[in-house]
C-alpha cells in the first residue's frame, strides 16, 4: 500500500502541504501589513507588528519578501488592486448604463458602506499621497492602479455611447478622469475635516453632472 493510503504523507504531500502552508503565511504578511500601513502609513509601519499581526516570524517574512518595500509593494497592490476591481471594474463592465453604475459606486463611498471610515481616508489616496514624488516602485504602482480605474471608467463610457446611454460628443477618457480625480480630491476633503457632509454634498452635485452626460 501507498504512503497516503495509510495516512503518511509522501514527499510530493509534504510538498503540497509547505507550499499551501506557504501561500498563507505569504497573505497573512499581506493583509497585516496593509493594515499596518493604513493606519501608520507606509513609512511608519513597523515589521515588528506586522509579524505580530500575521502570526509569523521575521524568517517567514523574509523568505517570501526580500524586505519591507518589497512587502509594502506586493500589499499595496495586491489590495488596492482588488478593490478597484471590486468595485470599480466589475460592475462597470457588466452595464449597458455606465452612469447609473459610477453613481451606485459614489453612493456606496458616501454612506460609508465600502468597508472603510471614509473619516480614516482612501487607502489608496492616503498612500499616494505619502510615497508619490519620493519611491519610484510605488510611483510605477500607481500608474498602473490608476490607469485600471480610469480605463475601466473610459471603457464603459464608451460602451454607454454605443448603446445610447452617454452623449456621443463627449470624451471617455477626458471624463473618465475627471471622475477619478473629483473621488479622490472629496475623498481627501472627507478626511481633513473629518466632515461627511462634505461628501454628501460634492456627491449632489456630481451626480447632476453625471446626467449631463445622458443624451
Amino acid at each position: 500500500m501507498t504512503g497516503d493510503v495509510l495516512g503518511i504523507e509522501t514527499p510530493e504531500a509534504e510538498t503540497d502541504g509547505r507550499h499551501v502552508r506557504g501561500d498563507r503565511t505569504r497573505q497573512a504578511l499581506l493583509e497585516a501589513a496593509f493594515g499596518e500601513i493604513y493606519e501608520h502609513g507606509f513609512q511608519a509601519a513597523s515589521l515588528s507588528e506586522i509579524v505580530a499581526r500575521a502570526g509569523c516570524t521575521k524568517g517567514s517574512l523574509y523568505h517570501h519578501f526580500s524586505d519591507k518595500h518589497a512587502l509594502g509593494l506586493a500589499a499595496a497592490d495586491e489590495f488596492i488592486g482588488a478593490y478597484i476591481k471590486d468595485v470599480w471594474v466589475a460592475p462597470l463592465t457588466a452595464t449597458d448604463d455606465p452612469l447609473s453604475a459610477i453613481r451606485t459606486i459614489i453612493e456606496h463611498h458616501a454612506h460609508g458602506e465600502i468597508g472603510i471610515d471614509p473619516r480614516r481616508g482612501c487607502p489608496f489616496q492616503n498612500l499616494t499621497q505619502e510615497m508619490a514624488g519620493i519611491d519610484a516602485g510605488f510611483q510605477e504602482l500607481f500608474v498602473t492602479l490608476f490607469a485600471s480605474l480610469r480605463g475601466a471608467v473610459a471603457q464603459a463610457l464608451a460602451k454607454g455611447q454605443k448603446t445610447g446611454t452617454v452623449r456621443p460628443d463627449i470624451d471617455p477618457l477626458c471624463v473618465a478622469t475627471l471622475i477619478a480625480a473629483s473621488h479622490q480630491g472629496v475623498a481627501s476633503m472627507i478626511k481633513a475635516t473629518q466632515d461627511l457632509e462634505v461628501g454628501h454634498a460634492a456627491a449632489t452635485a456630481f451626480f447632476d453632472y453625471l446626467e449631463s452626460l445622458r443624451p
